[in-house]
C-alpha cells in the first residue's frame, strides 16, 4: 500500500524544485495534492504532470503572504477532497542584499513570504486539524537559518524563525495528534541557488559535503514523504538536516 494513500497534501511554491519534487513524490504515494503557487500557469503545469502520472490534484494560485489568498487555497482544498492532512510551506524567495543597502520593502517581502507565510498556511489548516486530531506540518528551512547568509540577513532570520515557530506549533498540536517539523536543505540543484552562483560554483561547492554531491530535489521529497507518512507519526518538532553532511547538528 502507498504510504500517502487517502490522504490530502498542500504544497505551496510547488511550481519547481523542491516544492514541485515534493508534490509528485506525495501524489506518487497516493495522496491527493493541491498545488499552491504563485503563478496559475506554473501551478497548472505540474497539476497535469501529476495527473498524467495517474495521481489526483488541484492548481491553485496562492500568494501565501496574503491571508485572504490562504484561505482560498484552504477552502478550495476542503471543496475538492473534503480534507487536509499535510501541509508543506514550500513558498520562499531569496533576494540578495547587504543590511546596509537593503531597504524596509525588502525585508517585509522576504519576512511575509518566507515566515509570515508559513505562519498563515499553518494558522489556516489548523482548526481543521485540530478538528479531525490529526494532520502533519511540514515547513522548509535552510542552513543558512542555521549559520546566517552573506548578503540575505532578511532570508536568514526568516529560514531561522521557521525552525521557532515550528518547534513552538509542535509544543501546540501535540496534544490533537498533529506532527509539525522542518526540513533544512544544504545547496541543492534547483533554480534559486543559480540564481546567487555559477554552475562552476555550485558543483564546486560538492568537495566541501562529506557525501561528495549537492542534494537533489528528490532528497527532500523523499524526506517530506518520511513526515508525512505514519512511519514519522512519533515524531515532532524536530528539524531534519538534509545536506549529505555539510552542516552537522
Amino acid at each position: 500500500m502507498r504510504r500517502l494513500e487517502g490522504r490530502t497534501a498542500i504544497v505551496t511554491g510547488s511550481g519547481q524544485g523542491i516544492g514541485e519534487a515534493i508534490a509528485m513524490a506525495m501524489a506518487e504515494e497516493g495522496a491527493g495534492v493541491v498545488v499552491a503557487e504563485l503563478r496559475e500557469e506554473t501551478a497548472d503545469a505540474v497539476r497535469r504532470k501529476i495527473e498524467e502520472g495517474g495521481g489526483t490534484a488541484l492548481a491553485h494560485a496562492t500568494d501565501v503572504s496574503q491571508e485572504p489568498s490562504v484561505d482560498a487555497m484552504v477552502q478550495a482544498c476542503l471543496e475538492r477532497f473534503g480534507k487536509v492532512d499535510i501541509l508543506v510551506n514550500n513558498a520562499g524567495i531569496y533576494p540578495t542584499s547587504t543590511v546596509a543597502d537593503m531597504d524596509e520593502d525588502e525585508w517585509e517581502r522576504v519576512i511575509g513570504t518566507n515566515l509570515f507565510g508559513t505562519f498563515l498556511c499553518s494558522r489556516a489548516v489548523t482548526p481543521h486539524m485540530l478538528q479531525q486530531q490529526g494532520g502533519r506540518i511540514i515547513s522548509i528551512t535552510s542552513g543558512r537559518g542555521l549559520q546566517g547568509a552573506d548578503n540575505g540577513a532578511h532570508y536568514a532570520s526568516s529560514k531561522g524563525g521557521i525552525i521557532g515557530f515550528t518547534k513552538s506549533l509542535a509544543r501546540e498540536l501535540a496534544p490533537a495528534g498533529v506532527a509539525v517539523n522542518c526540513i533544512c536543505p544544504g545547496v541543492s540543484d534547483t533554480a534559486q541557488p543559480r540564481g546567487h552562483r555559477t554552475e562552476e560554483e555550485l558543483y564546486a561547492s560538492a568537495a566541501r559535503i562529506p557525501l561528495g554531491r549537492i542534494g537533489q530535489p528528490a532528497d527532500m521529497a523523499r524526506a517530506a514523504v518520511f513526515l508525512a507518512s505514519d512511519r514519522a507519526k512519533f515524531v515532532t518538532g524536530q528539524t531534519l538536516v538534509v545536506n549529505g553532511g555539510a552542516i552537522m547538528q
